[in-house]
């Protein structure tokens, strides 16, 4: 693959994740829409998972309460995408998934959602571009000149 071509193909991917096409996943029979996650969407995800991971709590029943729903609340978050910027669309639709779906569904979205081999490719090079511009701004600011 000559670089021309993994341009063009990181460009389109690009396109394609700022675009948030949606792709079908089949589980347990039914179909649902996935969209590549935008970055906020994923903050959102992470912030789940650092407050199930490392914020304690001296009540148990709230901590395992935590727990159990973090996986609904990822996968709501996976399936709304950019939706859940709307206010009060994300609370209600985790409390129907809750209700309605079951945890077999939940790890099979979440599995599909964050496991697309492309788009951890996008952020990866996302994010080293970003490591790399602030490596670069530090050693500017050291430069003595």
């Amino acid at each position: 693959m000559t670089q021309e071509e993994l341009i063009n193909q990181i460009a389109s991917i690009s396109h394609r994740v700022e675009k948030g096409a949606k792709v079908e996943v089949e589980i347990l029979g039914k179909k649902y829409r996935l969209a590549d996650t935008k970055r906020k969407v994923l903050d959102n995800i992470i912030d789940i998972l650092y407050d199930v991971n490392y914020t304690k709590s001296k009540n148990h029943k709230k901590q395992m309460k935590r727990i159990q729903e973090s996986d609904v609340k990822i996968a709501s978050y996976l399936m709304l995408n950019a939706l859940s910027y709307i206010p009060f669309v994300h609370a209600i639709h985790w409390r129907y998934l809750r209700v309605f779906k079951t945890t077999e569904v939940f790890n099979g979205i979440i599995d599909a959602g964050l496991n697309n081999p492309e788009q951890a490719f996008f952020l990866k090079s996302s994010l080293s571009a970003r490591n790399l511009m602030a490596s670069r701004i530090q050693m500017i600011k050291m430069d003595p000149e």
